[in-house]
């Protein structure tokens, strides 16, 4: 399971070969002794080393320990306080092993039934944290997968390699060497015919926490070919294909747990609702995270391609440096270089491809967890059963 975060090439074959580094469980239903226990137990086994009888029978090669372990509460209902001292022991057991414990998805209630054993976000350095919370798990994949990429000597010296490999060229360019970093990313070898372009383009800054094309930017929208730096895409949980970005008070309201005494026309809910028709245009959005991008992908490809004008929110986690083609000199290049406009084409409907497909792999996973089961008795090992 992967973050929506979008990584280089080294970055991405390097977690395809390393990413057992990160051990992922998603829990649900209300924790009490039986599944409680059964959580520690298999933690336990995340450290343990096989005899060496039963390592000669493996015929796989046996994973790593973990340097990270995520542990998603989002599915949770609520814990007793046997799972409060076993969520303690696994956090003991993660610091001897030298294992950094992510907990993720865990409500206000959960948090501060957590504190009651003194699992609370420690301080200091964020990267040196034992201990730390998220708001969801896509968000804590992603600061894992960003901490093992930065500690790895293997990965540093490999996109050490990639810069060297732009550096020397005859069209040395902040334009071309993005067009570069694409052809690297994706397999192709777009650079030298859409380095045409390049007389039309404009290179733009981004400081981290600024926001692409804001509503009072004069910068007109086009395609955005990204340089350096990180980009995330949010978009605004209520926008649908009619209603645009605007978000329903009432399903950002309590959710009850009920529909015993309620009625639907009348008291809450009735309330709310001649609220929201009164509240719509001035209310609040609230964004969540679609994806994270950096070199390799272009902004506003989407919009490039259907014309229907993309509502996510591009904003800057880094520094970004990015080099901006506005669709009115692509509107005019389609009379005057109509092959070299199809090349764009080309290239754009590839990285949308690609943004599909990885996309379809995150829902399927999703999906899967949230369909899997759960157990109505706690999982007995082979072991404790002979036991």
């Amino acid at each position: 399971i992967r973050s929506t975060i979008e990584r280089n090439l080294s970055q991405a074959n390097w977690l395809d070969k390393h990413g057992d580094l990160i051990q992922v469980l998603v829990l649900q239903t209300y924790l009490f002794f039986g599944n409680a226990s059964s959580v520690l137990n298999y933690v336990n086994t995340m450290f343990e080393e096989p005899d060496e009888f039963e390592a000669k029978k493996l015929d796989f090669p046996l994973p790593p320990m973990p340097k990270i372990l995520i542990i998603d509460m989002a599915l949770i209902t609520g814990m007793d306080t046997f799972t409060v001292d076993v969520i303690s022991e696994i956090k003991d057991l993660c610091d001897r092993n030298s294992c950094k414990l992510f907990l993720s998805g865990t409500s206000p209630r959960l948090r501060s039934i957590l504190a009651l054993g003194n699992i609370k976000p420690e301080g200091g350095e964020r990267s040196k944290r034992r201990l730390r919370f998220f708001p969801d798990l896509d968000m804590a994949l992603g600061k894992a997968e960003d901490l093992l990429t930065s500690e790895s000597e293997e990965l540093n010296e490999l996109e050490s390699r990639s810069r060297q490999q732009l550096a020397p060229s005859d069209k040395h360019d902040g334009f071309f060497q993005a067009l570069r970093k694409i052809d690297l990313q994706h397999g192709e070898d777009f650079a030298c015919d859409l380095f045409e372009l390049q007389p039309h383009t404009s290179p733009i800054e981004l400081e981290p926490g600024e926001e692409l094309l804001a509503d009072n930017d004069v910068l007109e929208r086009g395609l955005f070919f990204i340089e350096s730096g990180t980009m995330k895409i949010e978009r605004d949980a209520g926008a649908t294909l009619t209603r645009g970005d605007s978000v329903t008070k009432f399903s950002r309201s309590r959710s009850f747990n009920t529909l015993n005494r309620m009625h639907a026309r009348i008291g809450t809910v009735g309330r709310q609702t001649a609220a929201l028709k009164n509240e719509l245009h001035g209310m609040k959005t609230q964004n969540f995270r679609l994806a994270r991008i950096g070199p390799g992908w272009v902004c506003g490809a989407i919009e490039a391609g259907s014309g229907l004008r993309n509502p996510g929110v591009h904003k800057a986690v880094s520094y970004c440096r990015l080099h901006h083609l506005p669709f009115s000199k692509i509107e005019k290049l389609e009379e005057e270089n109509p092959v070299l406009i199809l090349k764009l084409h080309k290239m754009l409907s590839l990285l949308m491809a690609r943004r599909q497909e990885i996309t379809i792999e995150q829902l399927a996973t999703l999906h899967s967890i949230m369909s899997s089961p759960a157990h109505s008795k706690p999982l007995i090992s082979r072991r404790a059963k002979v036991l």
